[in-house]
């Protein structure tokens, strides 16, 4: 993936995150631990990643750590 689109990638996540839970955040900022998002949101946010990057993600080879923050969503899928 390219600079570009990871940029947009995380810009792309950020909207997603600020439409659902109607907070600012950071790209470091912790989505799961600050309560930005809740557990029950997970499931939507691998989705909307396999949009982002068009691939499916393989939920059993999936660290949890990986979902963190956009920082560690943009490493682990975007190819940051």
């Amino acid at each position: 993936m390219s600079q570009s689109t990871n940029h947009t990638g995380r810009a792309q996540l950020r909207a997603w995150i600020r439409e659902r839970s109607g907070r600012d955040l950071t790209d470091d900022t912790p989505i799961f631990e600050t309560g930005i998002l809740s557990s029950l949101e997970v499931v939507e946010l691998i989705v909307f990643v396999e949009s982002i990057t068009g691939q499916p993600l393989d939920l059993e080879a999936v660290d949890p750590a990986v979902l963190t923050s956009i920082d560690t969503i943009a490493r682990g899928f975007l190819g940051d």
